[in-house]
């Protein structure tokens, strides 16, 4: 069957079914999901053919004939973003090597096995990275995938990471490193940290706001500390010209793992959250508002003789042993983070740390907002996943360079059989059905529209 009657045929049925739902008092957006059914329709429909076109091509060219003999015809099923597509194309048999190939899987590079098209892939990894696995396979009513199929292709997929292309790396003065943690539930009832890190050139005021400039991401789950801050120190490498930077402000709540991260970036600083400063201070305080502002006062001024005997003051006050307790916690990590509070008031260009809301936007939102437990693989290729789509990451583009390597046709033969497959293509208009002088069928119009990528509609008509 050629283009043009797939064309025909289908249209044909399109208006049948938009005339008896007229007559049975359909409305609007019933119409609109029966156009969408038929003009997805339509689309497998072509793929369908285009193959067909392929694998004749092929068959017919000389060197076929030389080289490859046909053994059987073998169909297979590839779900895409419109729906099911079912090929038939011959499985062929090279004469002196003895290899086997369906070769017009190899001219359209579409890879062996693959049960799910590219586009759709990355079109149920993106949803996945913002919704439940099931979710994302029942996103689309035309392609619907179970939840194991959805996972199957973040695995499939492994791990992705984003580096921006420069022509010239940047020059700048200050580079801003911020850090924090969420805890993920797990599987075997054990929580463990997600670990963000983004990198960032400053704030800028919108209005209101304050906006992070190019602000870049990585996450992880791992308790590989040195895979993770080498990934930072490749970025500023790759991005920045090291030799300009003056200070790089490592920012965050004084763990273990973020303070690593001074033995791998070179001209680091660091720097105390004043989310979580604070956060201890309340603690040490009690509720006293006066002795909270007295501690804040000493620390702002980064006398350290003052915030002790504040400390010891908020002890003496303490009318439980909980209460005592706390302040020699408060007491302990003021004093273990002292270096990073003395320069957040050290050094002019310091500003805010915003982790705890980025930590939230990027991690928990998936990860840990809601009841559930992750596999070790599958938080971390989640993490990763979130970090690669909040940095502009393209997951299509992602998966075609991954399969680059995968097609053994060669550039010559490949196209050679794709001419073939055009001379004997007719293209859309080219069908009589737009053609015509009057412009009065219906079938005129849904084409035009479909021809433009979208349907028109006439006014009076």
């Amino acid at each position: 069957m050629i283009v043009r009657e797939i064309y025909e045929k289908i249209i044909n049925e399109l208006e049948k079914s938009i005339a008896d739902e007229l007559l049975n008092g359909s409305d609007f957006s019933e119409l609109a999901a029966t156009v969408h059914d038929y003009v997805n329709k339509l689309g497998t429909r072509i793929l369908e053919q285009i193959v067909e076109d392929a694998d004749k091509a092929f068959k017919d060219s000389s060197e076929r004939k030389r080289h490859w003999q046909i053994v059987r015809k073998d169909t297979r099923s590839v779900l895409t973003a419109m729906g099911e597509v079912k090929i038939s194309r011959n499985y062929y048999r090279h004469k002196v090597t003895g290899e086997y190939a369906h070769l017009a899987d190899e001219v359209l590079k579409l890879p062996a096995y693959d049960r799910v098209e590219e586009g759709l892939k990355a079109d149920l990894i993106l949803k996945a990275s913002g919704m439940s696995y099931s979710r994302a396979g029942r996103a689309n009513r035309h392609a619907e995938v179970s939840r194991q199929t959805v996972m199957n292709c973040i695995r499939e997929v492994g791990t992705l990471k984003h580096v921006p292309e420069r022509n010239k790396k940047k020059q700048v003065s200050i580079l801003y490193v911020e850090a924090d943690e969420d805890h993920v539930a797990h599987q075997d009832g054990q929580n463990r940290q997600a670990k963000l890190v983004y990198v960032h050139e400053g704030a800028r005021r919108n209005g209101k706001r304050c906006e992070l400039q190019n602000v870049h991401y990585f996450a992880t789950t791992s308790t590989d500390n040195e895979t993770l801050w080498t990934e930072v120190l490749d970025y500023i490498e790759q991005t920045y010209e090291l030799e300009q930077v003056e200070r790089i402000y490592i920012a965050g709540d004084g763990a273990g793992w973020i303070k690593a991260g001074q033995n791998y970036l070179p001209k680091s600083v660091p720097i105390l959250d004043a989310y979580h400063r604070n956060k201890y201070i309340r603690k040490a305080a009690g509720g006293d508002d006066i002795q909270v502002k007295r501690l804040m006062d000493a620390l702002r001024a980064g006398d350290k003789k003052a915030t002790a005997k504040e400390l010891k003051l908020c002890y003496e006050k303490a009318e439980t042993e909980g209460h005592r307790k706390r302040v020699l916690e408060t007491r302990k990590y003021l004093f273990d983070n002292w270096k990073s509070i003395e320069n957040a008031t050290k050094y002019p260009d310091v500003i805010g740390c915003s982790a705890e809301g980025h930590v939230s936007h990027v991690l928990s939102e998936r990860l840990s907002s809601r009841p559930m437990g992750w596999s070790l693989v599958g938080s971390e290729q989640m993490s990763r996943l979130r970090a690669f789509v909040h940095n502009g990451g393209n997951i299509h583009a992602a998966i075609k360079k991954q399969r680059q390597n995968e097609i053994r046709l060669n550039r010559k033969k490949e196209k050679s059989i794709r001419k073939r497959m055009v001379k004997g293509f007719e293209k859309i208009g080219n069908i009589p059905a737009l053609q015509m002088s009057g412009r009065t069928s219906r079938i005129y119009w849904i084409l035009r529209g479909l021809q433009h990528g979208s349907l028109l509609y006439r006014v009076g008509g």
